[in-house]
């Protein structure tokens, strides 16, 4: 068990450095909270318009739940869940490469999410269009 939250957490960080990637080569600014338990993984600024994103990685899955861990575990040692609010991030950034879905939170209507259902956000990083043609974050 404890190899595999290893793995999620390698698998999370790539997907945070494919984020990066993607909004280096958009031109945007990042900068990252020195909290770990901060609400939002990145900040990011380009022409003085500041936008908080939160990145959530799969390999395998057609659907996450958005959820965040609170740093402290309960008395019984199980770690406790959160919900995001509307205050805690702007877009949300789902990666399964080679897709990165860019979801405003405005429109997240469930803390379930299915990859099907948001297609019309999908950014291909096969494709290289992409990297031309940035979204207005």
């Amino acid at each position: 068990l404890e190899s595999m939250g290893r793995d999620n957490q390698f698998v999370g960080l790539a997907g945070e450095d494919l984020t990066r990637y993607l909004l280096h080569r958009w031109k945007y600014d990042i900068f990252e909270p020195c909290n770990p338990s901060s609400r939002f993984d990145f900040v990011v600024n380009r022409d003085d318009k500041w936008v908080t994103i939160q990145v959530k990685t799969t390999e395998k899955k057609e659907y996450l739940y958005l959820k965040r861990t609170h740093n402290r575990r309960t008395e019984n040692d199980n770690v406790k869940y959160f919900r995001y609010s509307e205050d805690d991030f702007d877009f949300l950034f789902l990666v399964k490469f080679p897709k990165i879905y860019i979801i405003p939170h405005r429109i997240l209507e469930k803390q379930n999410i299915i990859f099907r259902d948001y297609e019309d956000y999908a950014y291909d990083l096969t494709d290289p269009e992409v990297f031309n043609n940035p979204p207005n974050l």
